[in-house]
């Protein structure tokens, strides 16, 4: 079946390839720098900690993860940011690939955010 110039056999093949390739960081060190932050930083920000003054003191967090520092001095909901820690504990372990994880984070985050939406504004055309 061919759609839109996509063959399933180049699907499975690109599947395999990405299941296949080695990981480029260490998953429980990155778990583990993660919920460190993840510990440290909202506390500083409910202490009112100046935003400047947290980036100085954790460059790492500012430098490789500026969404999730940014998501924490907003001091937005953190609950999903537990999928992607437990699908790195589990490429820790072996039991998931890179692959495979970033599909099922992908889809606790469609699940999350994207459906929710989707339920709260179907059907609905009052005013349109």
């Amino acid at each position: 079946m061919n759609i839109s110039g996509v063959d399933k056999q180049s699907i499975e093949e690109a599947t395999a390839e990405a299941e296949a390739k080695p990981l480029e960081f260490d998953p429980k060190e990155r778990a583990a720098f993660l919920r460190s932050m993840l510990a440290a930083v909202p506390p500083l920000v409910a202490r009112g900690v100046p935003a400047a003054d947290i980036t100085a003191r954790y460059p790492k967090l500012a430098d490789e993860y500026p969404k999730l520092l940014k998501m924490m001095l907003a001091k937005e909901d953190l609950s999903p940011i537990n999928a992607m820690l437990k699908a790195l504990d589990r490429m820790a372990t072996g039991s998931l690939t890179q692959h495979k994880a970033s599909i099922l984070v992908g889809q606790t985050l469609v699940d999350t955010f994207v459906k929710p939406q989707l339920n709260g504004h179907a059907g609905d055309t009052r005013g349109r």
